[in-house]
């Protein structure tokens, strides 16, 4: 008889500018790497861990969910407390809760919230300049804005990205997409049902572009109605610009792992 099962949802926040994305991949430093030796030393056990989304290279995020499943049972707080004493500094456990044997991380998202971050100030800033896109010059926010709300509902995205599984759809619903002031550039927000690979970047380009006189809303609006795979690429945004931000889960199955 196989041993019992334990789940826990983790709740993280990280630096991503040293790891090449979220995922294990040999011979390079990654995000879920480093998790998973931090867990398999605090609980003397080998393990997995499955995420919402795979960031890319050099992208950060503030509210990425993983799940784990231990052979023993640990009490949420100590097993956050004993992560956090192994990772690296750049790396944070931020919540841990007990979950369902059935919670899956990816699939049982309700909505994820992706930033985008465009520093438009004439005079670079080397402090924080991994947590941006330095694009000095001024962008024309009115058609952004316009074509932004061009991307809202449901539309193939194929043209922004490709599915993360082989021939999986690339239609996805976007319920937010918002270009916002700051103090020195702008605040991209966009949430979706899912994301496709590289999408966020793509719509972050894009919309930039349009600022920036290169391409028109409208241009993006033919995209949407004759998606041609990946026509967009050539306007993605830099990784590093890019912040996970927020992944839902519906209560009250995942109460207390949602970010």
């Amino acid at each position: 008889m196989s041993p019992e099962r334990f789940t826990y949802g983790l709740r993280l926040a990280y630096d991503g500018s040293a790891y090449h994305g979220w995922q294990r991949q040999p011979g390079v430093p990654t995000v879920a790497g480093k998790l998973e030796e931090a867990l398999a030393r605090s609980t003397g056990q080998a393990v997995m861990v499955s995420a919402a989304g795979r960031t890319d290279a050099g992208a950060h995020a503030l509210g990425q969910v993983a799940r784990v499943r231990l052979e023993s049972s640990w009490d949420p707080s100590a097993l956050r407390a004993a992560c956090n004493r192994l990772l690296p500094a750049d790396i944070r456990v931020v919540e841990v809760a007990r979950m369902s044997d059935g919670f899956d991380p990816r699939r049982d998202a309700w909505r994820r919230t992706y930033r985008y971050l465009v520093r438009t100030a004439a005079r670079p800033q080397p402090v924080g300049r991994m947590y941006w896109w330095e694009r000095p010059g001024s962008l024309e926010l009115v058609p952004m804005r316009s074509a932004a709300r061009r991307l809202l509902g449901r539309h193939d995205f194929a043209a922004f990205g490709s599915s993360p599984v082989a021939g999986g759809s690339t239609v996805r619903v976007l319920d937010r997409s918002e270009v916002a002031e700051t103090a020195d550039g702008l605040r991209l927000e966009f949430r979706a049902d899912a994301f496709l690979r590289g999408m966020v970047r793509s719509l972050a380009g894009c919309l930039v572009a349009v600022g920036a006189g290169r391409i028109t809303g409208a241009t993006l609006q033919d995209w949407l109605d004759r998606p041609l795979p990946r026509a967009a690429s050539p306007w993605a945004a830099p990784a590093h610009g890019l912040h996970l931000w927020q992944v839902e889960y519906r209560w009250p199955v995942h109460k207390g792992v949602a970010a």
